[in-house]
């Protein structure tokens, strides 16, 4: 697992086991009192929730991590193209 970025309340990764699917993605975490939330956006060939994997956040929470990938998808690109080259990422918190 790549922990990329650290935004407002929530950590952008990326697992290894990701690698090999041939959409750009990151999964988005959560979590408060012990329980873990869990979404995965697409990154390409748009930004889109992965309807399968909404992780239990509410729709005001998705959007507000779709607007957060917006604004930051370039980070978000450049630290999984460190990722899939097999550079060591280190978590950016902003």
């Amino acid at each position: 697992m790549g922990k990329l970025l650290i935004l407002a309340k929530y950590i952008f990764l990326i697992y290894g086991s990701d690698i090999h699917e041939t959409r750009r993605h990151i999964h988005v975490t959560h979590t408060r009192r012990g329980y873990k939330k869990s979404c995965k956006f697409w990154l390409e060939p748009e930004i889109q929730i992965d309807e399968n994997k909404t992780g239990e956040f509410s729709t005001k929470e998705l959007g507000e991590i779709e607007k957060l990938i917006e604004e930051h998808k370039e980070v978000l690109l450049q630290q999984l193209d460190e990722f899939y080259t097999g550079n060591r990422v280190t978590a950016i918190r902003l």
